[in-house]
């Protein structure tokens, strides 16, 4: 008994040493993120004999790169030691740091009501852009329409108006082409920019936007590999749920630390966010890729907190709950479609067999409680994709393009309904009731005065939405 309380005083005071020199370590970084003093404290209940062999049998977690399930404090500081105290300093603190508890608001209702914003801020956006988008492409086509015995512009004029937007962007890229052989940059870097441009071009629509996606993350992945970046990146790029940061939420699904993991989602993403991009277009697709994102981090989080310990949660980052969603979606669209594993490049597999496979080694890894992946985040992330093709687009995207449309019916393709010609007054009588025979009313309403219908801006906007998807449908090949 003596010598247990020797033991356990000797390294109480060890660890008091050790704890003053890792906050005179942090003050002293001045890029370094602070941590409060009352983050880190001494177990009590820890032996002295397990704690004294927890502190010389770790020696292989003295890196940042440590396996262990840390807090990430203890790993925020460790490049920024002396040499002489940076193994005994990563070694003890694992074993003695506690991550204080949020509140229940910080810990579920502010991860929720982050959620919830992003998504529909993302989806708001996204319809008005599409709005914005589809006027700017209607008016330049009505603007040099060779006839105009047609109410509605021609599948020939839609292809037409896409070249001439594609010989501008073609034209924009030649003469900046000429403004870089003025400033006097070298051949070899000229002829690499031009090839880099026109590869671009050559892009579908669908290709450029993945393709800035995996822009992006490939920023976001260099940034990782610079060490002293380490500390802003742990703190802004990897969703932690025992801190306070909601939104890491979103920052943590553009973030890969390893290059195996940036390799094999990237090329998923490229496999099966471009024809999903092709059936949904630009923005509805940015929407979806980041909601799904998003509440698949939101899912994991909230399991996370409501399972493991404070201690022991591991932080977590990667796009895998977004791909999960593009995966599922198409195989939605799609099921009778085909997909080769890596490994088995010879053997053509359903989409819907591969998705319910992988769905299920997520339903297990839960159950068996795997640590390896995220796999609530997968899980979470394939449940939403399915729910959102058999129901999303029509709860969620449709009335928010119809109410986009109807907030811009003033300044629209179609903006106020014409009037028709009304017929001269044949009295003075008559004369006062000659009014144009279709006028705004009343909360956006369009009173039609010749047979006393009233129609709704919502109807307006209705008939609107579905000229402009005959249009679209009717340029891209019926897709």
């Amino acid at each position: 008994m003596y010598q247990a309380t020797i033991a356990r005083r000797l390294v109480a005071r060890e660890c008091s040493a050790l704890t003053r020199h890792y906050f005179r370590s942090a003050a002293a970084a001045p890029h370094a993120v602070r941590t409060p003093a009352s983050t880190l404290s001494v177990s009590s209940r820890t032996t002295p004999g397990r704690t004294l062999q927890s502190l010389t049998g770790l020696g292989s977690a003295a890196t940042f790169k440590t396996k262990s399930p840390l807090s990430v404090s203890s790993r925020l500081y460790s490049s920024q030691l002396s040499n002489q105290h940076q193994h005994t300093l990563a070694d003890s603190i694992p074993h003695f740091v506690r991550v204080r508890a949020p509140s229940p608001f910080q810990a579920i209702v502010k991860p929720i009501l982050f959620t919830a914003a992003t998504s529909l801020g993302a989806f708001s956006l996204a319809a008005y852009l599409w709005e914005r988008h589809q006027v700017t492409l209607i008016k330049r086509i009505q603007a040099w329409r060779t006839s105009s015995k047609s109410e509605r512009p021609t599948a020939r004029e839609f292809v037409q108006a896409q070249a001439e937007i594609l010989q501008e962007q073609w034209s924009d890229v030649l003469e900046r082409y000429r403004w870089i052989q003025q400033i006097g940059i070298p051949l070899e870097v000229q002829k690499a920019i031009y090839m880099v441009r026109s590869r671009w071009m050559e892009l579908t629509p669908g290709e450029r936007t993945v393709w800035g996606i995996i822009a992006i993350n490939s920023v976001v992945f260099g940034a990782w590999q610079v060490p002293r970046l380490s500390p802003f990146m742990q703190k802004w790029f990897m969703h932690h749920p025992a801190r306070s940061l909601s939104i890491t939420l979103l920052t943590s699904m553009f973030s890969h630390q390893h290059f195996w993991h940036f390799g094999l989602n990237m090329f998923a993403l490229h496999s099966f966010a471009v024809p999903l991009h092709d059936h949904m277009g630009m923005e509805q697709f940015l929407a979806f890729y980041i909601t799904t994102g998003v509440t698949a981090s939101l899912v994991s989080h909230l399991f996370t907190v409501a399972r493991v310990p404070w201690a022991k949660i591991i932080p977590s980052l990667g796009a895998s709950g977004a791909l999960f969603g593009c995966v599922s979606s198409t195989a939605y669209m799609y099921p009778d479609a085909s997909v080769y594993i890596i490994f088995l490049p010879f053997l053509p597999i359903k989409i819907p067999v591969a998705l319910g496979a992988m769905m299920g080694l997520d339903l297990v890894g839960i159950i068996r409680n795997w640590k390896m992946f995220d796999h609530y985040a997968h899980l979470a992330g394939s449940t939403f994709g399915l729910a959102y093709m058999y129901a999303g687009k029509d709860l969620i995207w449709t009335p928010l393009q119809l109410k986009a449309i109807e907030l811009n019916k003033d300044t629209g393709v179609f903006g106020k309904l014409a009037p028709k010609a009304a017929a001269p007054p044949t009295s003075p009588s008559s004369a006062a009731e000659a009014k144009p025979s279709r006028t705004w009313g009343s909360f956006g309403s369009v009173i039609d005065s010749s047979n006393r219908e009233e129609h709704t801006a919502k109807e307006y906007a209705q008939s609107r939405y579905e000229k402009i998807k005959s249009w679209w449908t009717k340029g891209n090949g019926g897709q």
